[in-house]
């Protein structure tokens, strides 16, 4: 027997000793066994790779023999809808373990205690080999490795180090989570960071800038966030940097223009920043970003930096940024005088969104011979196109809630309609709310020369705002 799935069992309350002596067993599923309170006390098959539980509400602990096994082969374990677990380990996580996913468990409050449980060895390992680290929606979670016993009040939280093998680590929901660990000077691994939804989250570890193998970071819903790690973030390999919805979050980190790897960046919405460094963002940027930043899309028209620097800029989004912006691109000062600020050539999907008195776009953006993708959004001043029309390389555009400008692209009479008709797909509606207070999207005017737009521009912009999110974050869509 190589494959053990129990499921519904509704009177087991201890799994059988004699199912963990199959020695040829390889993966246990165990689904809906609501009664199920403990494990036998036994080391795991040798072969066993692979264990999950699942909506095990009456499961308290996992054997500590599990653990302690320096001869075990497991290497995946999941665990969701177990509200009975505090803790998965006493002491360590197993050291043949590679992924660890915990989600929906309301009760969790640690990975490891370390208080008073020592394997029956007296003996310490490391779980070495973990590579990922999954933890979502687990909403009593104060730390992740603790090395004393968690405290009646989380003021003196003691935290450990993650393995140094780790390569993602994801904690999605976790509300009380004051800290992720103390220090990553000792991982060598890390590729992925993606936290999110840890309102009480208040720091960062120290050493993000020795992680030499990180690629990406993500950070959205940490209200209590204040300040970025010190002395910045690596330079090597990072490739994106994503914050959302830290509306404490102080500044940047320090040092941003010399992420020479660095191509995405996105600041959302919620995130009330200062002005840039003096030395601004890095050019080499693919996709930027910026929604709801005042200060700084402001330090950027203000001290003439503009986007044109941004020679391999493919991507641009800009949002709820300046409610005084008449016409874009902008002119280089506060008062709309001087000079337009060109966009870079390079540009192939553009998305401007939330400028209450924009009313016109300006002759520049003919210029954009690259751009395939233009969404306009929530304008409702907008009222004019540049006299020559869009770019002929535009594959799509989108308008919603800009009433003066979707007037003129009507089809039964608009005055804009007919500079629109080398545009394969053109997508005009409107956005209104429904009883339960979500948006509804009605189309009003959909022309669709060509078939599979979607394939085609799902490559030109592969995100997109998820209205109904609570953080109005963006997500990949998968269409």
């Amino acid at each position: 027997l190589e494959y053990l799935r129990l499921s519904y069992c509704e009177g087991l309350v201890k799994l059988p000793q004699s199912s963990l002596s199959l020695s040829s067993l390889r993966e246990i599923e165990i689904y809906g066994c609501r009664s199920l309170v403990s494990f036998p006390e036994v080391a795991l098959p040798s072969k066993l790779k692979k264990i999950e539980i699942s909506s095990c509400d009456a499961l308290k602990s996992l054997p500590e023999a599990w653990m302690c096994d320096t001869n075990s082969s497991l290497e995946i374990l999941e665990i969701s809808g177990c509200d009975s677990l505090t803790y998965i380990a006493g002491v360590q996580l197993p050291p043949s373990l590679k992924r660890l996913k915990i989600c929906h468990c309301d009760n969790i409050r640690t990975l490891t205690v370390e208080e008073g449980i020592q394997c029956s060895s007296g003996r310490r390992y490391t779980s070495s080999l973990l590579e990922h680290l999954e933890i979502y929606s687990c909403p009593s979670l104060t730390c992740i490795f603790s090395k004393n016993e968690l405290p009646a009040t989380l003021e003196s939280l003691e935290v450990g180090n993650l393995p140094p093998s780790l390569k993602l680590l994801l904690v999605w929901g976790c509300s009380k989570l004051e800290s992720i660990a103390e220090m990553l000077d000792n991982n060598t691994s890390l590729e992925k960071i993606n936290i999110s939804g840890c309102g009480n989250l208040q720091t960062l570890p120290s050493g993000l800038h020795n992680l030499c193998q990180l690629q990406e970071i993500s950070i959205a819903s940490c209200g209590n966030l204040v300040s970025s790690p010190e002395g910045g973030l690596p330079c090597a390999k990072l490739a994106m940097l994503a914050i959302y919805n830290c509306k404490r979050l102080e500044a940047l980190p320090k040092g941003l223009h010399n992420l020479k790897s660095l191509q995405e960046l996105r600041i959302g919405k919620g995130v009330a920043l200062p002005s840039l460094e003096e030395d601004g963002l890095p050019t080499n940027l693919h996709v930027l970003l910026i929604n709801g930043n005042m200060e700084i899309w402001k330090s950027m028209i203000e001290r003439g930096r503009g986007f044109h620097r941004f020679s391999s800029l493919r991507q641009l989004t800009i949002m709820n940024c300046d409610d005084d912006m008449v016409s874009f691109p902008p002119k280089a000062d506060d008062k709309g005088s001087g000079t337009v600020l060109p966009l870079p050539a390079s540009l192939t999907y553009l998305r401007i969104e939330g400028f209450p008195n924009l009313e016109r776009l300006t002759s520049s953006i003919v210029d954009l011979q690259n751009l395939t993708g233009l969404v306009l959004g929530n304008c409702p001043k907008l009222k004019y196109f540049p006299e020559k029309g869009l770019p002929s390389s535009l594959l799509q555009l989108s308008i919603n809630r800009c009433p003066l400008i979707e007037e003129k692209c009507r089809k039964d009479g608009g005055q804009y309609w007919d500079l629109l008709t080398h545009i394969p797909r053109v997508e005009i509606s409107d956005v209104e709310m429904s009883v339960d207070g979500r948006e509804v999207r009605e189309v009003r005017e959909v022309r669709e020369v060509q078939r599979g737009w979607r394939t085609i521009l799902g490559l030109v912009n592969p995100y997109t705002l998820c209205s109904n999110s609570p953080t109005n974050e963006w997500v990949e869509v998968v269409d």
